[in-house]
């Protein structure tokens, strides 16, 4: 009895060692880098570098000590309101990849001017005369 019972133990064996080595392929097979249908592959996301600092400076101009009332956004794109006098500049750095900027200002006098100046290049400039001279420059920024 034990004679045949040695007798089929090998076959159970054999049936383990191909399970075990088609196991250990497949395994392999899923794990290497070439693409399998199967589970499904996408590209690589791109690669978007490093963002570079943009530098946004805004400027009003008219009569020296002319009073002037003033809306601009900052860098988080919130509404800073100011009461100055003229000549008024401000600079907002950031690495936003983009980026709404404006400036608008109502003088006491009869003379305004505006210019957004972003990383050393004039973007917009108005001006404006007349009673209480109201002059608004927006760009945006990307």
């Amino acid at each position: 009895m034990a004679e045949k019972v040695m007798k089929g133990v090998w076959v159970y064996g054999v049936v383990f060692l191909v399970l075990g080595l088609t196991a250990i392929f497949i395994a392999r097979l899923r794990l290497s880098e070439i693409p399998d249908l199967a589970i499904g592959h996408s590209a690589p996301p791109p690669v978007l570098g490093q963002l570079n600092e943009k530098v946004v400076d805004y400027e009003l101009d008219g009569p020296n000590g002319t009073p002037v009332l003033l809306s601009y956004l900052n860098e988080q794109g919130a509404v800073q309101d100011i009461s100055t006098i003229l000549p008024w500049r401000a600079s907002v750095r950031t690495r936003k990849l983009t980026l709404a900027t404006g400036v608008v200002a109502q003088s006491n006098g009869d003379q305004v001017s505006c210019r957004i100046v972003v990383n050393g290049q004039t973007r917009d400039s108005r001006s404006a005369s007349g009673p209480f001279a109201a002059v608004n420059c927006s760009v945006p920024v990307s």
